[in-house]
């Protein structure tokens, strides 16, 4: 009989390993929402209900501190400490490797609901990972030297867990455990067994204390093959005909500006200090126009998405279709190159306006990308960087020009000799994450187009205090809400419609629980057309009292073109088109609506 090696204390280190690592599946959800946790949440614990209080313990509780059971990780630790057949040199780097799928899949699963406040869904993130990773470290400029290190960094971090994983599943220090070392795992296995049984996929909810790996991969592949199917049986026959506006006049066009604001979250109403400075500014901005002879009206909508994927939320506006992943938009836009969907542009430019788009981020898509874009979209002419003649500083995220001076020049040149109406989108860069440096507010916006002495310094956002960040998106949408006012007010004419819009709540500085509400702000001189959003939640003003959203994202585009035919159409209200909140559907009963 082989003699077994002199190990001290296994039973200690046994438990340490698995204490760890089992913790270890859980902490990268824990960080990456640290500032909205608590890492011993006692007060939970502590109600007038024992049962409420039992269940916290146990079962669920909404703080995501990293105390909780993985089944997998139990019944695998059981059976390599009960079963001593598995105890082979040949079967222990399939244990081994098991623990790092598992921790692989925790760690994406938590920056999935930690980014992006939604599940995983492999089909979603492979091609939102595909296109959007090189995409990504390209803005962020970070040096070579930073990259090495964060490689450096991540190995030793796993090398670190392999060790832990190399104790656990060691055959000498297993098979000199305790007898009661081997009956406590194989008890609660045994539980972890029963609560599989009686909770099921419920174990998938990342809030729940007991975790399964196994139902959230499935939970994750359903939802991929639900997404592959919802992309590869889409027919755009009904929906066509749901969008058919071409025989539904203007016979008054007034030029629309459609601007997006990054990041403009609800979240501003919902924190004490974010409400306070917001309704503040909200009130100045309001006596300015009121002053200047504009109507305003306001309202939530429900974004498509969260803390990220603009795309998805201004094209779900744009075509009146939830967009809420990323394969169906690339779907969508492989589809619509040679035919047009018939969004909100192209009707429009049914109407005689001309479309255009602005986008001022200084690192541009290849041309064919651009082209593939305009195509998508039906855009007459995209103004581009490089067409802004800009020398100044660039900010942020992109990096871009001042906000103030990309859509201040892109007027003066759309509206030299116009002789159509227009319709221009722009999505602001400036109150993109990390929401600094930020430009200042020129009172001419051409004096921004120079070098200044000090040019601005980076954010090395992850240096940031919390509260910093937070004052730093605090005064990105300031920043943003002033000069989108005073834009209004200095270029704004008697025929202009301005509508601004919140695209997603902001990442790292709101949360789940805030929601996917974004504001949405009509400001024209027309207090009949104003009025009549009113029909549809809007209230008057540019502040809301109704925290919950009035409207969708994807139904914006049939409430606009029913107001503005409502307003300016031939007078025929028996034959405005149908209202869809949800936007279009395919189902029956959307038709029959129609």
């Amino acid at each position: 009989m082989q003699r077994l090696p002199a190990i001290r204390h296994p039973n200690s280190i046994f438990l340490i390993c698995f204490s760890l690592l089992n913790v270890l599946l859980f902490v990268p959800l824990y960080l990456l929402n640290w500032e909205d946790t608590t890492l011993f949440p006692v007060a939970e614990f502590m109600g007038r209900d024992w049962w409420a209080d039992v269940q916290h313990m146990l079962f669920w509780r909404k703080n995501v501190d990293p105390f909780r059971w993985n089944v997998e990780l139990i019944i695998l630790v059981a059976l390599w400490v009960n079963v001593p057949y598995l105890r082979r040199p040949r079967v222990r780097p399939l244990f081994i490797t098991l623990y790092f799928l598992t921790f692989f899949y925790y760690a994406y699963e938590a920056i999935t609901l930690s980014i992006y406040q939604v599940d995983p869904i492999f089909y979603h993130h492979y091609y939102l990972l595909l296109d959007g990773l090189q995409f990504l470290l390209s803005h962020l400029h970070f040096s070579l030297g930073t990259y090495l290190g964060s490689a450096l960094l991540v190995c030793l971090g796993l090398l670190a867990v392999y060790a832990f994983v190399h104790f656990l599943y060691s055959i000498p220090i297993a098979e000199r455990l305790s007898p009661w070392l081997r009956i406590t795992f194989g008890l609660l296995a045994a539980l972890m067994l029963l609560a599989t049984f009686s909770y099921q996929k419920v174990l998938a909810v990342p809030t729940m204390v007991i975790s399964s790996l196994f139902y959230k991969v499935e939970n994750n592949v359903a939802r991929s093959l639900q997404v592959y199917h919802d992309v590869a049986t889409f027919d755009d026959t009904a929906l066509r005909q749901v969008y058919d506006y071409h025989a539904k006049p203007l016979q008054r066009k007034p030029n629309i500006y459609l601007i997006f604001i990054e990041s403009y979250g609800s979240v501003l109403y919902k924190r004490p200090d974010y409400k306070a400075r917001y309704q503040g500014l909200l009130a100045q901005l309001q006596e300015k126009l009121d002053t200047g002879g504009w109507h305003t009206t306001s309202t939530l909508s429900q974004s498509t998405t969260w803390g990220g994927g603009s795309w998805l939320a201004f094209t779900s506006t744009l075509f009146g279709l939830r967009i809420d992943t990323h394969p169906q938009f690339l779907s969508l836009l492989n589809k619509y190159q040679i035919t047009a969907y018939p969004n909100l542009g192209n009707y429009l430019k049914e109407q005689g306006y001309h479309y255009y788009h602005l986008s001022s981020l200084s690192s541009e898509l290849s041309e064919g990308e651009w082209l593939k874009q305009q195509r998508f979209y039906g855009i007459d002419h995209w103004f581009r960087y490089e067409e802004l003649n800009f020398a100044g500083p660039l900010y942020g995220w992109g990096p871009a020009p001042p906000d103030q001076y990309a859509l201040h020049y892109t007027h003066d040149l759309l509206t030299k000799g116009a002789d159509q109406p227009f319709l221009l989108f722009f999505i602001t860069q400036n109150s993109h994450y990390p929401f600094a440096p930020l430009p200042t507010l020129a009172k001419d916006w051409r004096t921004l187009n120079s070098v200044p002495e000090t040019p601005p310094v980076p954010v090395d956002e992850e240096t940031l205090a919390h509260e910093v960040r937070r004052r730093n998106y605090e005064d990105a949408i300031q920043y943003e809400l002033e000069m989108l006012t005073n834009f209004v007010l200095q270029e704004g004419t008697a025929d202009d419609l301005f509508i601004l819009i919140g695209d997603h709540q902001p990442p790292r500085v709101s949360r789940r629980d805030d929601g996917f509400a974004t504001p949405v702000h009509i400001v024209s001189r027309d207090p009949q057309l104003i009025d009549t959003f009113q029909e549809y939640g809007f209230v008057p003003g540019l502040q809301v009292t109704e925290l919950e959203p009035t409207i969708k994202h994807e139904g914006f585009y049939s409430l606009f073109v029913r107001t503005l035919l409502q307003n300016y159409g031939d007078g025929n209200q028996a034959a405005l088109p149908a209202y869809l909140p949800d936007g279009f559907v395919a189902t029956p009963s959307v038709i029959e609506k129609e």
